[in-house]
């Protein structure tokens, strides 16, 4: 996921065509050198608004850990797997068809990782590839050094 070529300084931009299913895609957010804190990818050429691919790391998070918990009742998620939690995956209906999310967090729930994907590639387990994300991103971004 962190491969070369990187787009936002830090996620593979291979990494990003296999989600999402795109060949030409414009991801924009955190620059090479800087703190990461986003990279939002969007179909290139399309009229469509909205982001294919969200990645964005909150430092503290906005989200207290009853709304994270809240939040995944409500949307009947599903506990990462043990060594990559504290976290869940969802997938909810919207306008452009399915979105599958990922929500991973430090043990105090200061810091928070979210993975969106919306619609993903076709054929893809798009709740894999969140899962996925957020093991390769979690030890660079929510190790507790950072």
């Amino acid at each position: 996921m962190t491969a070369k070529p990187q787009e936002c300084g830090l996620i593979s931009k291979q990494a990003i065509a296999r989600a999402t299913g795109l060949d030409d895609f414009l991801a924009t957010g955190s620059q090479p050198g800087e703190r990461f804190d986003r990279c939002i990818v969007q179909e290139l050429g399309s009229k469509e608004i909205g982001a294919r691919l969200s990645i964005t790391f909150d430092d503290p998070s906005a989200i207290s850990l009853d709304e994270l918990v809240s939040t995944k009742e409500h949307d009947k998620g599903v506990d990462l797997p043990a060594d990559v939690g504290p976290g869940f995956t969802a997938q909810i209906e919207g306008k452009d068809g399915p979105s599958t999310y990922a929500y991973a967090w430090t043990s105090d729930a200061r810091r928070r990782l979210s993975i969106w994907i919306t619609p993903g590639a076709p054929g893809r387990d798009h709740r894999a590839d969140a899962i996925e994300f957020v093991r390769q991103l979690k030890p660079i971004l929510l190790s507790p050094s950072k």
